[in-house]
């Protein structure tokens, strides 16, 4: 395996999610456990052909603030254990939306044995980050005006097959606000664990990487079932194993 693979692995944790959650209390929301009432989805990685991963994604209604919000967390535990290639990461990662809008991200990682942690929130009109990378420590700012959607978010209205939007995406984790193209596919069945599911997909490009996503919406809101990836560092496969 070459190094885009690992580069890919730790890639795909970061695009690989959906979602929100609700406004951090002394950063401490990636840290507590989904509660009782949480809907957790179990999912895996692939790349390569490799099962190199596995994870759930917990989507927990909140309150924080006397405002109603939805915590969605994603956790992942990414192994290779090759002859000529080693690579070990466990990432949490905690998105919290109110009212349709991401007002809490936090991100800890650990890759290779470098630990990564990103804490950021919106206020007065603006998200701010506080990135914490091999003991350095760096803040980062994005006006709500400069973006249109964050990085697991869709378009506010479902596109038609073969309808396209060019948006302006944040991507915490990345730390950068690009131009993305989102496409409708149009509705497609997936099976997961025997069970049936109706979906509909959307394609998204941006800067030369592609990603398909097959989402479903419950009580909880949207869910995020399968995301394949083709990236300039690889190629990634997250599929949900139950529902």
């Amino acid at each position: 395996m070459q190094t885009h693979t690992r580069r890919n692995a730790s890639k795909s944790l970061t695009v690989a999610m959906l979602a929100v959650l609700t406004v951090l209390g002394g950063h401490a929301a990636a840290q507590a456990n989904p509660s009782s009432d949480a809907h957790v989805t179990r999912c895996d990685l692939f790349s390569h052909g490799m099962t190199i991963g596995h994870g759930s994604i917990a989507r927990t209604r909140t309150n924080r603030d006397g405002r109603p919000c939805t915590e969605i967390r994603l956790k992942m535990d990414t192994r290779v254990n090759l002859l000529l290639y080693k690579f070990t990461m466990t990432m949490d990662e905690t998105w919290v939306m109110a009212a349709n809008e991401l007002i809490a991200y936090t991100w800890d990682s650990t890759e290779n044995g470098k630990h990564k942690t990103i804490a950021g929130a919106l206020r007065d009109g603006t998200f701010r980050f506080e990135i914490n990378e091999d003991g350095k420590t760096r803040v980062w700012s994005a006006p709500r005006s400069a973006y249109d959607l964050t990085s697991i978010g869709l378009p506010e209205k479902p596109l038609a097959p073969g309808e396209a939007l060019k948006l302006r995406v944040l991507d915490p984790c990345e730390g950068l606000v690009e131009e993305r193209l989102y496409r409708g596919t149009g509705p497609e069945n997936l099976t997961v664990d025997k069970r049936s599911a109706a979906c509909e997909t959307v394609a998204i490009e941006y800067d030369g990487n592609h990603l398909k996503r097959w989402l479903i919406a419950d009580e909880f809101g949207p869910l995020i079932l399968r995301e394949d990836g083709d990236l300039k560092r690889g190629a990634y496969s997250r599929c949900a194993s139950d529902f």
